[in-house]
């Protein structure tokens, strides 16, 4: 992983001197970019034992969409809607939320009144 990191920070650079001698300055902007990116991805990766971080995250941690709507009592889609909100992480393509902060939230709101009809006593 590394050394495909380092591959694409030299390729970025051969890009960008490309993108300089030919006065493209918005593609050697651009190009700059994703280099400092990638450099910090270097950084990061390096610092870290774990290479991959993403794969060792515990799922018995985290709520799927549904689960978190039905433990906030709203839509799944009102989860996704507001998942920056609660810490919603994207893993192998599916929202997925942390329980802490979703049982947080849910304390929160639990004796909020909720529009709509009220059931009748």
């Amino acid at each position: 992983m590394r050394s495909y990191i380092v591959n694409k920070i030299e390729q970025c650079k051969i890009e960008l001197m490309h993108a300089l001698d030919s006065n493209d300055y918005m593609s050697a902007i651009k190009l700059r970019a994703v280099q400092k990116e990638f450099e910090e991805l270097l950084s990061t990766f390096e610092t870290t034992d774990n290479a991959v971080t993403d794969a060792a995250v515990d799922v018995h941690d985290f709520y799927t969409t549904s689960e978190a709507a039905a433990v906030l009592g709203v839509h799944p889609t009102s989860v996704t809607r507001r998942a920056a909100f609660l810490h919603g992480q994207k893993i192998n393509g599916s929202w997925h939320f942390p329980k802490d902060v979703i049982d947080e939230e849910e304390q929160k709101t639990q004796n909020k009144n909720r529009p709509g009809r009220k059931p009748q006593k």
